[in-house]
């Protein structure tokens, strides 16, 4: 135990020593991205070649993938979703096309452009 702790001291000790920003945030990605990014791609909801489906690891039943089918149509159905939609649009459009200062507000609009188009496939394709 103590032998790695002195590894890890020496590390930290090289890292604060060089120069090359790149790697060290290459490397300070590596080491938080367990904290931060607790989700990996076996976690989220997917379709194996033979039909079935997974979630959190873990297959469905053919009820539970009936019922989130019929929550995702539910859901694209809702007025409250329409209103909602239409609304985050128009908040991004004024904040990335009239009110964006520096290229850091548009490059985080888009982001959220991103992230309203992942949620418009995944219910799309649940439907």
């Amino acid at each position: 135990m103590w032998f790695k702790l002195l590894i890890i001291k020496q590390a930290i000790k090289w890292l604060k020593e060089i120069d090359d920003q790149d790697l060290k945030r290459e490397i300070l990605t590596l080491a938080v991205k367990k904290l931060y990014n607790a989700i990996s791609a076996d976690d989220i909801l997917r379709q194996q070649p033979d039909g079935t489906w997974l979630f959190q690891g873990k297959p469905l039943t053919g009820v539970e993938v009936a019922q989130l089918k019929e929550e995702a149509n539910y859901l694209l159905g809702m007025r409250l979703w329409r209103v909602i939609k239409w609304d985050i649009r128009w908040q991004l459009a004024k904040k990335m096309f009239e009110e964006a200062k520096v290229k850091d507000d548009l490059i985080w609009g888009q982001l959220l452009i991103y992230l309203d188009d992942i949620i418009r496939t995944r219910l799309q394709k649940m439907k």
